[in-house]
C-alpha cells in the first residue's frame, strides 16, 4: 500500500493519505512512501541529523582524531558546562556559547618544563602552553575564561599554600631575539593534589581585541624550590591544562509550554514523541552532550474544526473563517498542515576536526507546540 505522507521539517499530514490535493500548500514537500513506521521514523531522524549538520556549518560529521577516554575528567563530568538554559534561537546558525581549547601539541614535552627567568617569578620551576584560539573567538564576546591545569604533590614542602603566577611568553622583535614576558595573574591554593582554576577573563579578551589568536602561557610555581628540576603541573594526556571560554550568554526566557501531546487512537493534529539516541546514530563519538535529545514531531488530521481549536495555533480563527466562507466550499481548496508553532533550541557540546571542544546553541531543534498551518 502507498500513502502520500508531508515531509514537512517536525510534521507529518496524516490528512493527507490517499488524496494528494488534501494539503494543497504542500504539495511540493509530498513524498511517495511506503506506509511503514520504521521507514517514516527513519526519515524524520535522517531529517534532523542533516538540520544538526547544517546548523553546524558542516557538509559531514567531524573526524575526531581525540579519544574520549583521554579527556580530562571535568570536561567528562560536565564540571565545567553551563546549564542547558531555555533560549530563543535568532538566527539558523548555531551560536558558540562555550570552547574549550587544549594545548598544540607540536611542542615537544621536554621543552615545556623550565626554570622561569623574570623580574616577577625569578628562577622558579615553570611550565609552558601554547593555545590556539579559534578564529570564531573574533566575533564573539568573551563572558568568562579560566585555565585549568592539574596540580601534582609536591614532596618535602613545609608550605600549607602553594603560589602559582601565570604570565605570556612573547618576543619583543619578530625574529624573536628578545623574549618579552607580560604578567597575566597570581594566585594561592591550598590543593595538594588536583584540578586548579584560575581566572584570565581580562587577558583572553585582551587577546581578542589585538585580533591575536596564538599564545603560549607560562605556569610558574614562585613557592616552590629552586632544585625541584619541573613546575608541578601535569601534562599528562588526561590531565594536560585546557582553557574554558564562555561566550554571549543570553537572559533566559520563561515561555509557557502549549502542546497537545498525542494519545493512543488520537487522530486529530498533535505532538509526538521521536528520540534522537547520538549513539545509534553513531554520533557518540563526537558529541558529549547530551546522548540524546526528544526531538518530537507533528502528526495528525487539519480537516475538522475541532483539530483548529486543540492544536493552539496562532492563524486558527483566519483559517476557521476560511473553511466556512461560502457555505463551507473553501474546504476542499484550504486544508492546513499539522506543523511546529513553537520550537526550541538545542545545546550541543561536540568535538570537531581541529580537536576543540564547542558547546553551540542550535536554534528551532525541539518541537514544543503543534498546530494546524
Amino acid at each position: 500500500m502507498k500513502v502520500w505522507y508531508t515531509l514537512l521539517p517536525h510534521s507529518s499530514s496524516e490528512s493527507s493519505i490517499n488524496k494528494e490535493d488534501d494539503c494543497t500548500g504542500c504539495t511540493q514537500n509530498k513524498f511517495n512512501v511506503i506506509d511503514s513506521d520504521p521507514l517514516l521514523t527513519e526519515l524524520r531522524v535522517e531529517y534532523v541529523k542533516q538540520q544538526i549538520l547544517k546548523k553546524l556549518r558542516l557538509s559531514k560529521p567531524p573526524e575526531v582524531s581525540m579519544p574520549l577516554s583521554t579527556l580530562p575528567k571535568p570536561l567528562i563530568n560536565g564540571n565545567v558546562l553551563r546549564p542547558d538554559l531555555e533560549r530563543p534561537a535568532e538566527n539558523f546558525y548555531g551560536k558558540t556559547n562555550q570552547v574549550v581549547v587544549f594545548p598544540n601539541e607540536g611542542i615537544a614535552d621536554s621543552t615545556k618544563y623550565h626554570q622561569s627567568s623574570n623580574h616577577i617569578t625569578g628562577f622558579n620551576p615553570a611550565v609552558c602552553f601554547t593555545f590556539y584560539l579559534p578564529n570564531e573567538m573574533l566575533y564573539v564576546d568573551v563572558t568568562s575564561a579560566e585555565l585549568w591545569f592539574y596540580k601534582e604533590q609536591v614532596e618535602n614542602v613545609d608550605e600549607l599554600k602553594q603560589t602559582f603566577v601565570l604570565s605570556e611568553l612573547d618576543h619583543w622583535d619578530q625574529g624573536g631575539r628578545f623574549e618579552k614576558n607580560t604578567f597575566m595573574a597570581i594566585f594561592e591554593t591550598d590543593i595538594k593534589e588536583g584540578w586548579v582554576k584560575t581566572d584570565i577573563k581580562f587577558m583572553v579578551k585582551k587577546w581578542i581585541g589585538r585580533h591575536r589568536l596564538n599564545h603560549s602561557i607560562q605556569i610558574a610555581c614562585t613557592t616552590c624550590s629552586t632544585d625541584h628540576d619541573k613546575a608541578p603541573v601535569s601534562i599528562e594526556q588526561t590531565l594536560k591544562p585546557f582553557l574554558v571560554i564562555h561566550t554571549e550568554p543570553l537572559p533566559q526566557r520563561n515561555r509557557p509550554k502549549r502542546h497537545s501531546n498525542c494519545l493512543p487512537e488520537m487522530t486529530e493534529c498533535c505532538r509526538d514523541e521521536l528520540f534522537i539516541d547520538f549513539k545509534d546514530i553513531g554520533w557518540s563519538d563526537w558529541i558529549l552532550h547530551p546522548t540524546g535529545y526528544h526531538a518530537y514531531f507533528c502528526r495528525g488530521s487539519c480537516s475538522t474544526a475541532s483539530s483548529l481549536t486543540i492544536s493552539g495555533s496562532q492563524y486558527n480563527n483566519i483559517i476557521m473563517k476560511l473553511l466556512t466562507k461560502d457555505g463551507g466550499q473553501q474546504k476542499n481548496k484550504i486544508v492546513p498542515c499539522c506543523s511546529p508553532t513553537q520550537l526550541a533550541p538545542l545545546q550541543l557540546l561536540y568535538i570537531d576536526t581541529n580537536n576543540t571542544i564547542t558547546q553551540k546553541t542550535l536554534p528551532n531543534m525541539v518541537v514544543e507546540a503543534c498546530g494546524c498551518m
